[in-house]
């Protein structure tokens, strides 16, 4: 029988899952050019998605915390070094990512697309970080 799921794992999941579906839309709008990405129609929807990611990822956090025994302690080393590692994957993806955004820009995109690809940068290291998380927890890292 698996051992049950940790409550920084839930955290982990509750990332991910929150900003697949939150920023997918987003994303997801722009490149099926259901809007432009550019102008007040993508402004709101990356605010509305913004708010969504808070208010989902809060509230599930929330339960989560309510559901599982021990939610408040302290980490434990192993949990600290899973929560270390991972953000350095997830620093070090941003990085090279940040470091990409000059080709966009080299191929005579408009600054609102350009902002649009760093927010995806963002987005991809953070979902990065929750998915080294959710491996290292699952392989008892």
């Amino acid at each position: 029988m698996e051992a049950p799921m940790s409550f920084r794992e839930k955290a982990a999941w509750i990332g991910l899952v929150s900003a697949v579906v939150c920023f997918g839309v987003y994303f997801g709008s722009i490149a099926l050019h259901r809007i432009s990405g550019r102008g007040p129609s993508a402004m709101h929807l990356m605010a509305l998605c913004a708010a969504a990611y808070v208010a989902l990822q809060g509230g599930l956090t929330f339960l989560a915390a309510r559901a599982t025994p021990g939610a408040g302690a302290p980490p434990d080393e192993r949990e600290r070094l899973i929560q270390a590692r991972s953000h350095t994957l997830g620093y070090y993806l941003l990085t090279v990512l940040v470091v990409a955004l000059g080709a966009p820009l080299h191929f005579g995109h408009p600054a609102p697309d350009i902002l649009n690809f760093a927010m995806l940068d963002v987005v991809v290291a953070g979902c990065a970080v929750s998915i080294a998380q959710i491996v290292m927890y699952r392989r008892g890292i």
